[in-house]
Formats: structure tokens, sequence, C-alpha cells
């Protein structure tokens, strides 16, 4: 009998205690994936012993360690503040994640005074905590219309905007932070989780998984993620493949949606970004493998970009470049609540601008650093 490879599922969960597998099930940890692949690194020692023959004895076969790579789009569950099925994903790879279960305020309030058409000073009852609605979203009604994003927020309540509304944010309008699930990058508390590959009468599980992410969003498609995660091995079994359940949501496309780079609208054609993340085995040999779980040891955001190119009068990326000038980089897209995604890199630090052609129209090929202490980009659904 021919195992067939597109009858598949993973499963996925956060482990309590990193390492400790958890009992998952179909209808609660299942995650809708493309091109699953599992890939084993035996630490095999290949010897060289003097064996009286010119034939050597073969390697000897070390630790096991393993990699479960695929991709998965960018999508919400569907219900606003109900974290999406990659959440669980996310955590394991560096990221928090931040419920807003109630919209600030419950009812649009007015701003506070002091502000401008890149800033806001959020009402009387916004948090006074720093950075507490950093990567949401905020929509501004009465005087001032339009949704933003924030990409700072300080204790006196300012929000720093991804946008230029066209006109100074005063008490006269009104605001409001809706329902969402923010994740943002961390480098503490990082979870691991159990992960079961299952092909076609195969179940692979892992446990103490953790990994790397990456983002491509190209313009009239959906967004994707990629995740590579580095686990240990538990079983090889055989189990039919599960009856899993996934939220029907499908992914939001990125058409009639919101593209700006240093507030200036921008007609990119790919957006990419890499979280960076370093994940290695540290050495014990007192652990099943000879390694403990894979542990993140470092993380260096980093991403391109392909605007349409545009007169120095209206965004001269290359002096910025020169000068070290960073900028904000948004992507927004989908108009259902619960199944909005907002993209947001505060602070991408230029690293090239070159010239290029996309089907007859220049443009601009820009690298760029996501850079900022656990800040380098934000992703929320809403």
């Amino acid at each position: 009998m021919s195992l067939r490879t597109r009858n598949g599922a993973v499963l996925f969960g956060v482990e309590s205690t990193p390492g400790t597998p958890e009992t998952l099930t179909a209808g609660t940890h299942a995650v809708l994936v493309e091109n699953p692949q599992i890939n084993f690194n035996p630490q095999n020692v290949q010897t060289n012993e003097v064996t009286g023959s010119l034939d050597n004895r073969g390697p000897i076969v070390g630790g096991l360690q393993v990699s479960v790579t695929f991709d998965v789009y960018m999508k919400g569950s569907g219900s606003a503040g109900t974290a999406p099925e990659v959440g669980a994903l996310l955590k394991c790879c560096g990221w928090s994640e931040t419920v807003t279960a109630t919209a600030v305020p419950a009812t649009a309030e007015a701003l506070g005074s002091g502000a401008s058409q890149t800033a806001a000073t959020l009402g009387a009852s916004a948090s006074g905590t720093a950075q507490a609605y950093r990567g949401m979203p905020v929509e501004f009604s009465t005087t001032v219309t339009g949704w933003s994003f924030i990409t700072n927020y300080t204790t006196g309540k300012v929000a720093t905007l991804t946008d230029d509304m066209g006109a100074t944010l005063t008490t006269t309008t009104d605001y409001q932070i809706p329902v969402n699930v923010l994740y943002g990058p961390t480098s503490s508390s990082i979870n691991a989780g159990t992960l079961e590959l299952f092909q076609d009468g195969l179940k692979y599980k892992l446990t103490g998984c953790r990994g790397n992410m990456s983002v491509n969003l190209t313009a009239a498609g959906p967004g994707r993620f990629s995740f590579t995660f580095s686990g240990i091995m538990v079983s090889k079994t055989d189990v039919a493949v599960p009856s899993a359940t996934y939220d029907s949501t499908r992914p939001p496309i990125w058409k009639n949606a919101r593209s700006s780079l240093e507030r200036v609208t921008a007609a990119i054609g790919t957006l990419t970004l890499d979280n960076g993340n370093t994940v290695v085995y540290p050495e014990n040999p007192t652990a099943t493998e000879g390694f403990d779980v894979s542990e993140i040891t470092e993380r260096g955001m980093s991403g391109n970009i392909d605007p349409a190119a545009t007169l120095i009068a209206t965004r001269d990326i290359l002096t910025n470049m020169t000068a070290g000038t960073s900028g904000i980089l948004l992507a927004g897209w989908g108009t259902a609540g619960g199944n909005r995604v907002g993209l947001t890199v505060p602070t991408a630090l230029y690293t090239d601008d070159s010239p290029g052609d996309r089907q007859g129209i220049m443009t601009e090929n820009i690298p760029y650093s996501a850079i900022g202490q656990d800040a380098g980009a934000f992703i929320c659904f809403y």
C-alpha cells in the first residue's frame, strides 16, 4: 500500500513544562498547514579506526535532532478577541500573545488634548502604562475619520501613529481600540510546544519544539507564515490521520487594503519579514538524545519590500538609508471583524536601496532591519 503525502494533518499545543509532551486532540489543536515536511539530523560520528583491512566499521549514530517545516496562511479566528489557530505556533517562536477582549473604551470617547496629525492623546479610559497598545489598531471618528495603528505609546497616553491623519487630532475627535489579539516579540518565558505530524497512517510526535517564523505577503494574494520547528523525537507510530476540526475562516486578501512606508502610501508588490531566530540544542548527556529541548538564543528581524519608485519629493529612501534614518512600515488587510490583519514595523532601518523593475514599472528593492528591543514588529488580528 502506498502512503500519500496529501493525506495528513498537524496538531500543535503549547507545553505546560517544556519537554513534557501535551495531550493533543484533533478538535482543539489542529492547525491547517501546507507543505509539511519532517527532517532528521542524527549527530553521526564518522570513525577512522584501523581494522586490519581497507574497510572501516561505519559511523557511530549519535543523538537525534529533528525539524518540521510547513506553511500557514495568515488569517484570524473569525471571532474578534479569540486567538487564531496560528497563535500557539507564534508563541513557540518567541512571540507573546495579548488578548484585548473588550474595546478601549467600550464606547468611543473624545481624545485628550495635545496631539498632532501623526500622534493622538488617548482619553480618560485609556491605560497609563507605556506601550499598552503598541501594535494595535485605533479608529478615529467625528472630525477626523479613519484607521491607523499605534507604533509607540507613552505613560502620558500619547499614541504615535503609522499614518498622517490629514488634520490635527484634537478633543473634537473620538477614538476606539477594537477587540483584538496582538502578537509581539518577547525575550522571556518563551513557550515550547508538542507537535504531532500525521501522514497517511504514520504519526510523528515531537516535544520541546521551538522555532523560527517568516512572513511573505504579496499584493492581491493572502499572507503566509513559514515555520521551522526544532524538537526532540518522542515516537513514530502507526496511527490513522485524525478527523481534525479547523475554524471556518479563509485568509483575507491583500487588496483594497493598507500599504504604507514612512506614512506614504506605497505600491508594494511583495513584503517579507523574517523573525531571524537562532535555535540551538543545548548539550546535556543526561537527556534522552544527549540534548535538552531547543532554545532560542538570538533574534535578528529583517525583511524586504519592493515599492514602486517615487519622486524624491514624495519619498527619499536613499537619503534616509545613507543617513541611518528609519521609517514606519505598515500592511493592513481584511474587512471582516475577527479576520482583519495588521502588520506593523515601527522602526524599519533600511540597509540598501537598489533600483528594480516590475513589469516595466520602476521599483525600489529595499532590504531592512526591524529594530527595537522586543519591538521589531507586531502582528494583530482584529
